[in-house]
């Protein structure tokens, strides 16, 4: 009798010890995957722009994603003609605490003789208009962070849309 209950300590022993060990292992593991998937908006911040005419026709659509701490700039050439710049675009995000981004922006559309700068703290997912001063070209900004849910979705709509 006294055998049969040492082997029985012994066998709920491994057995406990086992399962700890198992759900260290798997406690390591979910600690490993949940730091290689990046935070949401650890890439930065998509800034896309839309630039309309006096007419309500399209000049732009560019679109930058804004790395944290560094400033972004993008030059749109006219396809037909590269030499033509149709639009030129300086952005710096960053991110608040609060959630919102603050963007420190300069644009320039020289076919509408357009040079504008200003800062201005944007909802991401909510679009915003950009102060351009008396011009009658308009312009609409939207933020997103990147890497997000809401980025994958604003990228599928926006296949959709070249499909359809």
């Amino acid at each position: 009798m006294k055998t049969v209950r040492a082997i029985a300590i012994v066998l709920l022993s491994f057995l406990v010890g086992g399962s700890s060990a198992e759900v260290a292992v798997q406690t390591h593991r979910a600690i490993a995957a949940a730091r290689a998937r990046p935070a949401e908006g650890d890439a930065g911040d998509l800034v896309a722009l839309e630039v309309r005419g006096q007419g309500g026709e399209l000049i732009a659509r560019p679109r930058v994603i804004a790395p944290p701490g560094r400033a972004a700039r993008l030059v749109l050439r006219d396809p037909t003609r590269p030499e033509r710049i149709r639009l030129t675009l300086r952005v710096e995000a960053t991110r608040e605490p609060s959630g919102e981004v603050f963007l420190d922006y300069e644009i320039a559309v020289p076919g509408e003789d357009l040079l504008a700068s200003g800062q201005l703290y944007a909802t991401p997912g909510v679009e915003h208009a950009l102060d351009l001063g008396d011009r009658p070209v308009t312009a609409t900004l939207l933020t997103l962070p990147v890497p997000s849910a809401a980025f994958d979705a604003f990228l599928e709509a926006e296949r959709r849309m070249r499909h359809t």
